[in-house]
């Protein structure tokens, strides 16, 4: 069966996603849209915990009584985080598991070595139900999409299909313009609206819609996780072409997610999918409005490698527990940035600046497609640009007295540019590649 035909199959599968199944069906109608707008997790943590408790040797060894109530569940409780889970893995693992009812997986390993991670087959229930109830905020409702994220295709093949899913994926590594041509042709020809990708995959892809002024009024949404939503993205897909941006925050280890209100440019924090803290330097939860501390998160359903009061490494801005405009109480919160020391520039004196400090003024971005620092010494920086349409001596200019006000004499800084930007064996894309530990 041709690729084609395989894709007006997946364009006639009008069953998905209720061929997830009952379980899929029963979350979502009676776990997440009974709960909408108010949902008390205390029960279901409570839960979890205690049977940690009773279940889980490293939780057993630690903690010999059950645990009866949400404060003193905070007090009790004490952090873990990827070091301490990695040291002691198999304690973390219910003893004697059915191998038929778990999947292996990995966090990325940006930050050092990946941790292993044992998860339940049937994860998809509450993952995938909470995923495409927040793409109902840009419209999605189970309609064929595509999807540019980490995929490779043979050499001769455009695309591949997941009809069951209603996935055209095409390959997340290709980014020239002659295979973007045969992607958008693709796209525009079978109505495609939705697109699942990277944002960096986002990007360039909007970069060479930008370059050839082709029509995008058929495209609804780019729906983009699993990386960091940068200014250039939003400036570029939301401001000049007008197409929604759907943004989420998730990780590996699938213990908090969230995604952007439909109004407000602030991220709800799903209670159903897991129970979500952000904590001070103290190891306080954070309860005043503009603080910021560290995401920390439980699992509500992964009874095989329990993680609770896990410590991320991503960090975040509180911005509330109610939702003005969605009428929901739930944790809010915004300015997420990623693993933290991934995210720092060293200086020659021994400081430090996150990239996020040294955001360009928005007309700049319309200049590039695309930029990276790569640091391999501290007080050293390589700033990589792929150049775009008018980038000429006079911006350049502008970006070096950008960055030189930025470092103020503290660093020394090269820009460089080229024609492609370094990404991840996984097909991820890091804004900064940091060699220096």
């Amino acid at each position: 069966m041709s690729d084609y035909l395989r894709l007006l199959i997946a364009k006639l599968n009008f069953l998905y996603p209720s061929l997830l199944g009952f379980g899929y069906l029963r979350y979502k109608r009676y776990i997440i849209l009974n709960n909408y707008y108010d949902y008390n997790s205390e029960k279901e943590l409570l839960k979890m915990v205690n049977y940690a408790i009773s279940a889980i040797p490293f939780y057993r060894e630690k903690y010999s009584k059950p645990i009866s109530a949400l404060d003193e569940f905070t007090s009790c409780i004490k952090l873990i985080d990827k070091d301490i889970v990695m040291s002691n893995w198999q304690s973390f693992i219910l003893p004697d598991f059915n191998l038929k009812r778990i999947i292996a997986g990995t966090t990325g390993g940006t930050s050092g070595k990946p941790l292993k991670l044992l998860l339940p087959k049937n994860r998809y229930v509450f993952e995938l139900a909470t995923m495409y109830n927040m793409w109902r905020h840009v419209g999605w409702r189970g309609q064929t999409r595509a999807v540019i994220r980490n995929n490779h295709l043979k050499n001769k093949q455009i695309f591949k299909v997941n009809a069951i899913k209603k996935e055209v994926i095409f390959d997340g590594f290709r980014t020239s313009d002659e295979y973007y041509f045969k992607v958008y042709n693709i796209l525009r020809r079978y109505k495609i609206r939705f697109i699942h990708a990277y944002p960096s995959s986002a990007y360039q892809f909007a970069s060479f819609i930008t370059r050839e002024k082709l029509d995008v009024g058929f495209i609804r949404a780019f729906l983009c996780g699993s990386e960091a939503l940068l200014p250039e993205h939003r400036e570029l897909i939301g401001q000049r072409l007008g197409i929604n941006i759907y943004h989420w925050y998730g990780h590996s280890e699938k213990l908090v997610l969230g995604g952007y209100c439909r109004r407000r440019d602030l991220i709800h924090v799903e209670p159903t999918y897991g129970y979500f803290e952000l904590i001070d330097e103290n190891g306080n939860t954070i309860t005043e409005i503009g603080k910021t501390g560290e995401i920390v998160g439980t699992t509500l359903h992964n009874p095989y490698m329990p993680l609770i009061r896990y410590r991320t490494g991503d960090y975040a801005e509180y911005a509330g527990d109610y939702c003005n405009e969605c009428k929901r109480h739930l944790p809010l919160i915004k300015n997420i940035t990623g693993r933290r020391d991934i995210n720092r520039i060293y200086l020659n004196d021994g400081t430090y600046v996150s990239i996020t400090a040294l955001n360009l003024h928005n007309d700049l971005y319309s200049f590039i497609e695309g930029m990276q620092y790569v640091q391999r010494e501290k007080g050293k920086l390589d700033i990589l640009i792929i150049r775009g349409q008018g980038y000429n001596d006079l911006i350049e200019k502008r970006f070096t007295e950008h960055f030189a006000v930025s470092f103020n004499n503290k660093c020394d800084f090269s820009i460089k540019y080229t024609s492609a930007l370094e990404k991840e064996p996984n097909g991820k894309f890091l804004p900064l590649k940091q060699y220096v530990s």
